[in-house]
Parts: C-alpha cells; structure tokens; sequence
C-alpha cells in the first residue's frame, strides 16, 4: 500500500471516529439540550484530532481528517449541511497550519485547538453577514452603541467580539489539553455495542431525485444574483427572494424539510423586526427577511444538488479516485467504529478516558479493514 493511500486510510479512521461523536453526542445533547452544544462538539472533534495526530503525527493528517469528516456529514438526513461542512473542513485545516507552523507539540496542538474553535465564531459571523446582508453589520453596531449608551459605558463596539473570540480561543485549548491527555496512558471507559449499520451511507443520494449540473449552476447564480439584489427596488427585491425560496421548498426534500421549523423562521423574523427598530427602516428589516427566507432554502436546495452522481462524477475526476474511495473506506469502518464508541454521557463527563478508548481502538480499526 502506498504511502499515501495509508494516510489517507489513517485520515479515514480519525475523520470516521470524529463523525460518529458527532452521532452519539450530537442525538445526547439533542436530548436534554444542553446550550453551546456545538462548541462542545467542537471541542470533541479538536481532542480527536489532536489524539490522533499523537498516535499517527504525520504531516497531512488532520486537513484530510477534517475533509472526510466534513464528506461524511453530506449524508446527513438534516437539511442544513453547507455551512457545518465547512466549519468542520476549515477547522482541519487550520489544525493542520498550527501544527506545520509550531510543530507536533503542545503549542502546535494549543493554537490548533484556539484556532479551529476560534474559527467557529468567525464562521458564524460570517454566516449572519451572508444570510443577511451588509445590514447586518450596521445593524450589530448601532444596537451595541445604543446598549452602551443606555448603560452609559463607552468603548469600541468590536470589544465584545474580541472578548467572545479570546472565550472561544480558550475553549479550543482546553479541548486540545484533552486530546493530549487522552494520548498517555490512563483511564479507559467501557464501550456499549450499538447498531451502526444505518449509518453506513454511501454518496448515492439515498434514493433521492436529482436533477442535473445545470440546475446546480443555476442555482450558484441565482443565490449570487439574490446576495446583490440590495440594488434592486425592494418590492423586486422580496419578491424574487420569496419566490424562489418557495420554488427550492417544492421541488427539494431538504428545502421542504426547513419550512416546518418554526424556530428557525421565529428568530429570523426576530431578527428582522430588531433590525428595524434599530435601523428605523423597515424596509431594510423586510429585505433582510426575504433575503434570509430565499438563502436559506436556497443552500438547502444546493446541498441536495451536490449528491447528484453526475456532480460526483465531476469532483472525483477533479480530485481524483483517492478521495472517493477513501470516503466509501471511511463510510465501511463507521459501523464498527460506532460499535467501539463511548455513551454520549461518557463522552460529555469523562472525555479524556472516553478518548483513551476511542485512541487505543484506532490501529485495530486501521488494521482490520487493510487485512
């Protein structure tokens, strides 16, 4: 096997662990809902990787880590899946430039783990400005300055932002100091056998209708069209974004899916009527509302394109078999990779120990699916 399939393959068994604590302790913390469980699973996820780069510390690792982890969240029966892909790719990613950059010890793994959690305040911001608009910005700014006025404190309004990134920073430190825990020797938990047969998905789509390329590209330009529709008369404006987000919820099964999300919707139209109070123009808040409404069923739209086989197909002769079939590798080991898993309870209070497990569990992975 060559040296670059094995890391792939080693890439495959941390990226497979990653998505199946997402599974178990994503469905636990769903359960007694818990705030901040998305950092929490951050943090999971930064211990994983900072665990499994001690046991395989080769260069590479965590960027492709962070990439199969991200493919395997594309079968998810969730209608949200673009904006998490990312999170979860970027987040290997800036793993892997920490420890290239400090090397494979305890300050490349702390400001790996700063940066990847770090990343997930950028990346939500980033996600409000896109779904939004520009008027967000405006929108953050003149409330806070109202706020501090109110409160009579003064100061730049961007203090708060840096003090949540400092949170967040930490936050990835501490589950990076985890994952270095979890890599000596220590105390192990006992793992429960479970069914992970359901979770051994392929890219097919699940049966799902599809439609072609065109329509994917379509789509990329209706959604840039509709992010520069601030140029337009507003009434043209909401009226193509209401439109076309109906369009992508009649013919998607992800887009439908969205519409029975009254939480969502809720705070969208939170959002909107505060950004009209703050803004004094309603307008901007109904553009802002229409716009969110149409991005947001529009990414759900995409996301369903991209398990088109023919999109597949694509991508694979732009990446190249490797990838593909690294992925379907990932996708074998997961049921017995969810078979080895800690409880979510475990994960959530014993994370070292429960780590340990899943560490000492990953060469017999690895070594069962090259055999």
């Amino acid at each position: 096997m060559a040296d670059k399939t094995l890391l792939w393959r080693k890439a495959a068994v941390i990226g497979a662990l990653w998505a199946a604590s997402e599974i178990v302790l994503g469905s636990f913390l769903h359960n007694i809902r818990l705030p901040f469980s998305g950092r929490l699973l951050t943090g999971i996820g930064i211990a994983i990787m900072v665990a499994g780069h001690r046991l395989w510390p080769e260069r590479g690792l965590l960027w492709r880590a962070g990439l199969i982890c991200a493919a395997m969240k594309s079968v998810s029966p969730s209608a949200v899946l673009l904006s998490p892909m990312i999170a979860i790719f970027t987040e290997g990613v800036l793993a892997e430039l920490a420890v290239a950059l400090c090397g494979a010890n305890i300050f490349g793994y702390v400001l790996a783990g700063g940066l990847a959690m770090g990343w997930g305040l950028l990346h939500k911001a980033g996600k409000i400005l896109l779904v939004y608009g520009p008027d967000a910005l405006a929108v953050y700014a003149k409330g806070l300055e109202k706020l501090m006025a109110l409160l009579g404190v003064t100061g730049s309004v961007w203090w708060p932002v840096a003090l949540a990134f400092a949170g967040y920073f930490c936050g990835g430190v501490i589950a990076a100091l985890v994952g270095l825990g979890a890599a000596r020797p220590g105390e192990t938990v006992q793992c429960l056998p479970r069914d992970g047969g359901k979770y051994a998905a392929r890219l097919s789509g699940g049966g799902a209708a599809y439609y072609s390329v065109y329509a994917l590209l379509a789509h990329l330009a209706l959604l840039c069209g509709l992010m520069a529709s601030g140029y337009l008369p507003l009434w043209a404006a909401a009226g193509a974004s209401v439109l076309y987000g109906l369009a992508c919820a009649r013919f998607y099964g992800r887009a439908a899916r969205l519409l029975g999300r009254a939480w969502l919707w809720g705070g969208m139209a939170v959002a909107c009527v505060l950004a009209g109070l703050v803004l004094s123009d309603w307008g901007s808040g109904l553009r802002m509302a229409a716009r969110a409404f149409a991005l947001t069923l529009g990414f759900a739209a995409v996301a369903q394109e991209l398990l088109n086989p023919a999109v597949r197909g694509a991508l694979e002769r732009a990446a190249g078999k490797t990838f593909f079939e690294t992925l379907e590798y990932a996708f074998g080991t997961l049921p017995s990779v969810l078979s080895a898993l800690p409880s979510g309870r475990d994960l959530l209070l014993k994370p070292s120990a429960s780590l340990r497990s899943l560490m000492q569990r990953a060469p017999s992975l690895l070594t069962d699916e090259i055999k």
